[in-house]
């Protein structure tokens, strides 16, 4: 997906992406509603799927457009502030334990933001706060899920925000309109649009079956991901800041997911009946 949007960077606006994308994911859902019928869209928790749906489209709408704007690796290792939003905003909104060292490594975790961003005393790229913005408004709309995952199959809540951030997003979409040619046609359906549609079913599945601050850090492998493709296909070298924040990021949230894990054998094992 990060590929095929740094490819049409300049030719197709970030928006329009954003439409085609959920436009291509309501039609990949549709056949599993039908399945289930389309009864199965009313929802109880309607007013949680409209503010999960305008969190997730500032979200989408300000990743996208970074990607474009900035180096792969950069951009990705600064989405990947959103663990550690996870895990603060799953104190106040999930009623999450967080110990004092998940809570510290979480402050590691920034201050390798810090890193990345490198503010100094001659100013710095503002631009490198778009993706962390994102990843704030993020971090709520996958905090949402968790809650609507409770009571909502994984196409419902696919349904809800793909419809909900298209129409968010086609005013400035219709603004900015540029009909592809068929080669951006190919790479906006096959690659933007169909990976960043299993990405956001397996983010929703993942996030209905584990502790939010748990699954968080297992997504920071994209950044291995990415940081190759970034140099193989664009000639992306990260630069030192970048590399040191993206270290200092993925140990902190390792320790987190480890530590969650121990939390979680130790309390099971505490569970178990005597005999």
């Amino acid at each position: 997906m990060s590929l095929g949007l740094k490819g049409l960077a300049g030719e197709i606006h970030s928006t329009q992406i954003v439409v085609i994308r959920c436009l291509f994911g309501l039609l990949l859902i549709f056949p599993a509603l039908a399945k289930t019928g389309f009864g199965s869209l009313k929802s109880s928790q309607l007013k949680l799927h409209l503010i999960r749906g305008l969190f997730a489209a500032i979200a989408i709408n300000l990743g996208f457009y970074s990607l474009t704007i900035l180096p792969l690796a950069t951009a990705t290792v600064l989405f990947f502030t959103a663990p550690l939003f996870v895990t603060i905003f799953a104190i106040p909104l999930l009623n999450e334990k967080v110990g004092w060292r998940r809570l510290l490594a979480t402050l590691v975790g920034f201050i390798g933001t810090i890193i990345v961003i490198n503010p100094g005393l001659q100013g710095f790229d503002q631009r490198l706060l778009i993706p962390v913005f994102s990843s704030v408004f993020f971090a709520v709309s996958l905090i949402l899920n968790k809650q609507l995952s409770k009571t909502d199959s994984p196409a419902v809540l696919m349904f809800y925000i793909f419809t909900i951030v298209t129409i968010i997003s086609l005013p400035f979409a219709i603004m900015n309109w540029t009909w592809p040619t068929t080669t951006q046609w190919q790479v906006l359906i096959f690659v933007v649009a169909l990976f960043a549609t299993s990405r956001t079913y397996f983010d929703i599945k993942a996030y209905s079956i584990g502790e939010a601050s748990f699954v968080a850090p297992f997504q920071y492998l994209r950044i291995l991901f990415v940081g190759i493709a970034g140099y193989l296909v664009f000639a992306e070298v990260p630069t030192f800041n970048v590399l040191l924040g993206a270290l200092v990021i993925i140990s902190s949230t390792l320790y987190i997911a480890q530590r969650e894990y121990r939390l979680k054998r130790k309390l099971g094992r505490q569970a178990e009946p005597y005999g």
